[in-house]
């Protein structure tokens, strides 16, 4: 991952008003590298839909090592990752391909809170896998005409 702080990779300013707490923090995520950014910080990024290139390559160095990796409970990052702009995240739809057979296999063996956050992870990997086929479905027929 890049050495850069994220200002630099997006030659973006900081914002000098920083009265408000998402200002705050986005100033704070603009002066780190991609590697110093916190599952929390990832998490955020996806939600809030800035910086998604670097975003979703953080999510899936993190999600490598712990699938159910999570600021305020196990599985939130792959959710946020479902939920990250389409248009970056077909560009990694191969890694998140292994990422996904991975974190199902750890999911079936993993002690959940109760069994509703287990479904609910389940479901996210199931809809990402579909979202995936679908995409190189799609992909594949459009090189055929």
């Amino acid at each position: 991952m890049e050495n850069r702080k994220i200002r630099e990779i997006y030659d973006y300013d900081m914002i000098e008003n920083d009265e408000f707490s998402l200002q705050e923090w986005y100033n704070m995520v603009m002066d780190k590298t991609p590697a110093e950014l916190t599952v929390g910080d990832v998490c955020r990024m996806l939600r809030q839909k800035i910086f998604s290139v670097v975003a979703i390559g953080r999510a899936i160095e993190i999600l490598e090592g712990d699938p159910f990796a999570g600021e305020l409970f196990d599985g939130q990052l792959m959710e946020n990752l479902y939920a990250g702009k389409e248009k970056y995240l077909c560009r990694r739809y191969d890694d998140i391909e292994k990422l996904l057979v991975n974190a199902e296999l750890k999911a079936l063996a993993y002690s959940w809170a109760d069994e509703g956050s287990k479904e609910d992870y389940l479901k996210t990997i199931a809809a990402f896998s579909q979202r995936i086929a679908a995409y190189k479905a799609k992909a594949a027929e459009e090189v055929k005409v």
